[in-house]
């Protein structure tokens, strides 16, 4: 297969880089990081190419971490499309959250989380990141005004989706930690 051609932040094609990901990384890998960065379902030949692997191979391997519950698979479409398995991402992050923050550091972060979150509601008096979208559209709201309140709100939405992690890994802390023993 010949690479594709991707543009660097210079806007000049990186093949040399496509080159070097395809040597040093197996298809199997490559096909994984491109499955999992997906904010969209991707059919196996748009997963093939971002891949720099041939599709038959993309599809093989999309099928594994399907059977694995990597990936999840949407077919209402013409075509079979793949994205993250939203049990699989939450569960990666969890144990992320519990590997890297201690009790009082999880506490810490629910706290810094909820403080952005109540900083967003005093600051553009609405009540949920669904609020704060129909403010960008209203009358007045200049451009730039409503690209912010977009980003906010999307910020919004991802920060209570991770205060549910930080609340969820404190509330089961001894569950998902590695400080706890084993019983015989």
């Amino acid at each position: 297969m010949v690479p594709t051609e991707r543009d660097d932040a210079n806007g000049s094609a990186d093949v040399s880089g496509d080159a070097d990901w395809k040597e040093h990384t197996s298809a199997f890998d490559r096909v994984h990081s491109v499955a999992l960065s997906l904010s969209e379902p991707r059919s196996a030949s748009w997963i093939a190419d971002e891949a720099l692997v041939a599709e038959n191979t993309a599809r093989r391997h999309l099928e594994r971490l399907e059977d694995l519950h990597v990936l999840a698979t949407d077919t209402a479409g013409s075509a079979v499309t793949y994205y993250p398995d939203p049990v699989y991402v939450r569960t990666r992050d969890l144990r992320e959250l519990v590997a890297e923050h201690d009790r009082d550091g999880l506490a810490e972060l629910a706290a810094d989380i909820k403080a952005d979150i109540e900083s967003w509601r005093d600051e553009y008096d609405v009540a949920s990141p669904d609020e704060l979208r129909a403010t960008a559209a209203a009358e007045g709201t200049s451009a730039d005004e409503a690209l912010d309140r977009r980003r906010v709100a999307s910020d919004w939405e991802l920060s209570a989706y991770r205060l549910s992690l930080v609340e969820d890994a404190l509330s089961r802390y001894d569950e998902y930690s590695d400080t706890r023993t084993a019983t015989v």
